[in-house]
């Protein structure tokens, strides 16, 4: 059975709330693409590096998830987190969800460093 796109964004939130990186990238269909500010990340290998490079220079991420709207097969996301050296108090990303998997995501928040 096909999960809807709400389904889906339930369980990417629940790896990222969790800390289950494996649950995380299972969400994501191989050919996914990752679009932010740095570059697009094409494919699972891809967008699995673009997050160990943010969560290894954001250690101990606490990430707060707030508003969602969702329509068909796309899901808008605000969110915001702390780790031990840098707020990000704004973050939005956007998804498109079919065939049971994130196709497309595009991420974007704002870092502050803490103790400046």
């Amino acid at each position: 059975m096909t999960r809807s796109t709400e389904q889906v964004f339930s369980s990417h939130k629940d790896a990222i709330l969790t800390g289950d990186f494996p649950k995380l990238l299972a969400d994501y269909a191989d050919d996914a693409l990752l679009l932010t500010m740095d570059g697009t990340f094409a494919g699972k290998a891809a967008i699995e590096g673009f997050f160990q490079n943010l969560l290894s220079g954001q250690p101990n991420a606490r990430v707060a998830f707030g508003n969602t709207v969702a329509e068909g097969d796309t899901l808008l996301l605000e969110w915001s987190a702390e780790s031990d050296v840098a707020t990000m108090p704004q973050g939005v990303d956007t998804f498109i969800i079919q065939d049971d998997k994130i196709q497309r995501q595009t991420i974007w928040f704002t870092v502050v460093p803490k103790g400046i």
